[in-house]
């Protein structure tokens, strides 16, 4: 998308050339025997074309196939035929010195993906309504000419033989021919990898694959072997003879459909293993420090080890089983209703014998598809696919022996409201011991106490205390907000079955209840945070944070709050997240307005800036406060919602006198309004757009000022969730620990300051798109020497943060320049004879 194509030895990681494109690309093919690559490029100004690059003289076709969108490119293993997909248009074409003219073959439906044949005798292509469409012997029907200026694209004189199959409910994702040209493959959003005999047209299938399917490649060193690549980023290594998955390799799961960034409500459902946490109840994994909780898709939360870049296993929160759901207003041949369906059934009927032909898997030659065949998918006016469960909050005990969650269950209450559901874990004494385990049976993990409804609305924050078990949720709306404190009762075991006297030696079981309630004046409360030992509790209400005792659940104080207003109507923005920074006296709160810490022994405002945060956290290694602001966006882009907003609301009031003057209907009103609300959306993607261009700054405070200490830059995402990692997780080293920055799109890197010596590498995207923004600095002898070593990015491709304000050289004698420091701060006499020493008898290079 950045316009260039790049070539790369991937065992050493090097980047060995580079090719500028005119505009960026979105899908590319290459064939080294011919020394040619297509590229399908989306132009910036709309459109698409097909451009020819020639590898051995390194340049592009003068010529190129005009396209309405960039779309999937398609070439022969053999090099004689390459296709691509353009909405209702599939063409096909002979490679050359330059493009040929291409075969058009026409459909009613729009193609989602194409294949070719390694022969070049068959070309498959998927629709929107989930058939397959494969046409044979179709190659003579190719032109061979040169396409000339004035003409276009040539459409078949005689139709070449075309069979229909049809199986998936929902569109094609991905197809693929066997080497043979025996079987044809084919998946889609059902996450059933299906094989389709060409010679019978049955299908065989592979279900329960997690995810939906986007593509398939065949291994060529075994042609029972295929790679198929999945949207939950798991690539998985099947093998077709045994239907069966022989490898999976997983990356960090998208987020869920419905999860508010950044991620969550209030930054809550993206949580780091506390240090303390034991490896049996992750897996047998790392264990504490660097394990990232995240939530996944199907109301699942994945654990990731951030230090190794690896997945360790997934935790079924909300039992739910993967279905996929279709248009249930849509009728044909074979009656109408599409019902949901466990992976690997069929998504229309039931059939006793799973290799029996399906109706829809029919053959039909010499014409395109018969009529009276209905679609059937998920994205018509009349389809109902309820919207999945997520875990929307989520936190851990200080061993991480206790996990507390909140799922939400949209339009599954009355009238259509939002569900939400608390449970409460115990974490096992064993994991699986497999980091790849993918489900939540053996996961460590079991259900120890489930509260549905905790609150008459939704949950906004839930935090754990860190020495007992006991755990505080917030939420409500207008009057009924209020905050829970849940505590954990021990009891002794019941009696055996059969017997009067309790088992001897089973353990006392345990649950969770509601011990106290609070709120504070009818505000609604938003966010919580526990003090580092416990004994405060600090609830956000509305622009006010009140400090409550923990024990006795007693109002301590209410902080006035960060901005104050005059009026009712000019009220502050809620806050939104609260931290304690521990080993300091101050309390940091964030809103959509502005960045305030308060001095707890003064119960007043420290020092405020006025910009939003999206997300805050403490670093409690060295006292800090590490904040992400998103960077104002450019006058232009922050201009046009205020624009067409004005645009919009004008023609909204101007339009019923004209059109009641034009003698125009309610249809025109109604038109005219649709036509606004749609200019309104486009300026709210475009600015959501320029937003997200614009990027966040991360900056590291010392609650005592409010000048930044540490700087970096995350260009490209609008809403970051930060988390300090702990020593555990990286050797720890200059003035702050290191930093994960996890993006709401899950690319994540680790930002650290120039110096520290750290293992964990950045993930998921260029480091050095998270780096910072470059500025000279020069390090006296004794920080290069006791603090910090000069130089860039750290080992493994760490972001370097930039530091503001480093001490600069004196002109003194290397020696002399290693007691340039406060009195304090310097290393004991044994410490400093080495140095001292080491710098009286060696030359300034060395």
């Amino acid at each position: 998308m950045d316009a260039t194509v790049r070539l790369w030895d991937y065992r050493s990681g090097e980047e060995l050339s580079r090719v500028t494109a005119r505009e960026p690309v979105k899908y590319m093919v290459i064939h080294k025997g011919l020394g040619v690559a297509y590229l399908s490029m989306q132009l910036r100004e709309g459109g698409g074309r097909v451009v020819l690059y020639n590898i051995r003289t390194g340049k592009f076709s003068g010529t190129a196939m005009k396209t309405r969108l960039a779309g999937p490119l398609a070439l022969s293993p053999g090099g004689g035929l390459a296709a691509t997909i353009d909405r209702h248009s599939l063409f096909v074409w002979r490679t050359g010195t330059d493009i040929y003219q291409p075969l058009n073959l026409h459909h009613t439906k729009p193609y989602t993906c194409l294949a070719i044949s390694a022969d070049d005798s068959l070309i498959a292509a998927g629709d929107a309504s989930g058939r397959i469409l494969i046409w044979r012997a179709f190659e003579h029907s190719v032109p061979s000419g040169l396409r000339s200026e004035n003409s276009g694209k040539a459409h078949p004189t005689v139709q070449p033989p075309l069979t229909t199959l049809h199986w998936h409910a929902h569109p094609v994702g991905c197809l693929t021919f066997s080497p043979d040209g025996t079987y044809l493959l084919s998946g889609g959003s059902e996450g059933v990898l299906v094989q389709w005999a060409l010679e019978t047209n049955r299908p065989g299938f592979l279900p329960r694959l997690g995810g939906a399917l986007l593509g398939l490649h065949p291994s060529p060193a075994d042609p029972a072997r295929y790679l198929v690549r999945q949207a939950d980023n798991v690539v998985r290594l099947v093998n077709v003879a045994t239907m069966k998955v022989e490898c999976s390799v997983q990356g960090l799961r998208p987020p869920p459909a419905g999860l508010l960034p950044p991620a969550g409500v209030a930054g809550g459902a993206a949580a780091l293993l506390p240090p303390g946490a034991s490896a049996g109840g992750v897996g047998g994994g790392a264990g504490g420090g660097g394990v990232l909780v995240v939530p996944a898709e199907n109301a699942a939360l994945q654990f990731y080890d951030v230090g190794r870049d690896r997945h360790m296993q997934l935790v079924q929160v909300a039992p739910r089983n993967a279905v996929s759901m279709s248009d249930t207003s849509t009728s044909g041949r074979h009656g109408a209703g599409a019902h949901p369906h466990p992976h690997g059934q069929h998504p229309h009927h039931q059939h006793p014998n799973p290799h029996q032909q399906h109706p829809h898997a029919h053959a039909s030659h010499g014409g395109p598809q018969q009529p009276g065949q209905a679609a059937t998918s998920g994205s018509g006016p009349g389809s109902e696919t309820p919207a999945p469960p997520f875990v929307s909050l989520l936190a851990f005990s200080r061993d991480a022996s206790v996990m507390a969650t909140v799922d939400l269950r949209p339009d599954a209450g009355p009238y259509g409201s939002t569900e939400a559901c608390l449970r409460f874990w115990d974490a096992g004494s064993s994991g699986p011991g497999s980091e790849a385990s993918t489900s939540g049976s053996g996961s460590g993990f079991a259900l120890n106490t489930r509260v549905d409804e905790p609150h008459r609305d939704l949950v906004t924050a839930l935090v754990y205390h860190p020495t007992r078990d006991l755990a505080v949720t917030t939420g409500g709306s207008g009057s009924e907000s209020e905050f829970k404190v849940w505590i954990q009762d021990r009891r002794a075991a019941a009696p055996a079955s059969g017997s009067g006297s309790r088992r001897a030696g089973a353990p006392p079981s345990t649950h969770w209840r509601c011990r106290s309630t609070g709120g504070y004046k009818g505000l609604p409360l938003g966010a919580a945070a526990f003090s580092a030992d416990g004994s405060v509790l600090a609830v956000a209400a509305g622009s006010r944070v009140t400090l409550w005792d923990a024990d006795s659940n007693a109002l301590a104080a209410a902080l006035p709050a960060a901005v104050p207003t005059t009026s009712a109507a000019a009220a502050a923005p809620p806050l939104t997240s609260l931290a304690f920074v521990p080993g300091t006296p101050f309390l940091a709160a964030a809103s959509p307005s502005c960045v305030a810490v308060y001095n707890l022994l003064t119960a007043a405002v420290h020092w405020c800036l006025p910009y939003g945060a999206v997300s805050i956290t403490a670093d409690a290694a060295y006292g800090l406060l590490a904040a992400a602001l998103p960077a104002p966006p450019p006058p232009a882009a922050a201009a046009a919602p205020a624009a067409a907003d004005a645009a919009a609301g004008g023609e909204e009031a101007a339009a019923p006198e004209d059109q009641e003057a034009a003698g125009a209907g309610p249809a025109s009103t109604a038109a005219a309004a649709a036509a606004a609300a749609q200019r309104r959306r486009q300026a709210a993607r475009a600015a959501h757009g320029a937003a997200a261009a614009a990027g966040c700054h991360v900056l590291v405070f010392d609650p005592r000022d409010a000048t930044p200490k540490y700087h970096c830059h995350v260009p490209g995402a609008s809403h970051v969730h930060l988390a300090a990692l702990p020593a555990a997780a990286a050797a720890a080293g200059g003035g702050c620990s290191p930093l994960l920055i996890l993006r709401d799109n899950r690319q994540y890197s680790v930002a650290a300051v120039p110096g520290s010596s750290i293992s964990t590498a950045a993930a998921g995207e260029d480091a050095a798109a998270a780096g910072p923004i470059p500025k000279e600095e020069t390090l006296s002898v004794f920080e290069a020497t006791f603090g910090k070593v000069a130089g860039g990015a750290g080992a493994g491709g760490v972001a370097a943060m930039d530091v503001d304000g480093g001490a600069g050289v004196s002109g003194k004698a290397r020696w002399a320049e290693l007691f340039d420091a406060p009195s304090h701060v310097l290393p004991p006499p044994t410490a400093l004879a080495h140095a001292f020493l080491t710098l009286l008898t060696t030359a300034p290079d060395s």
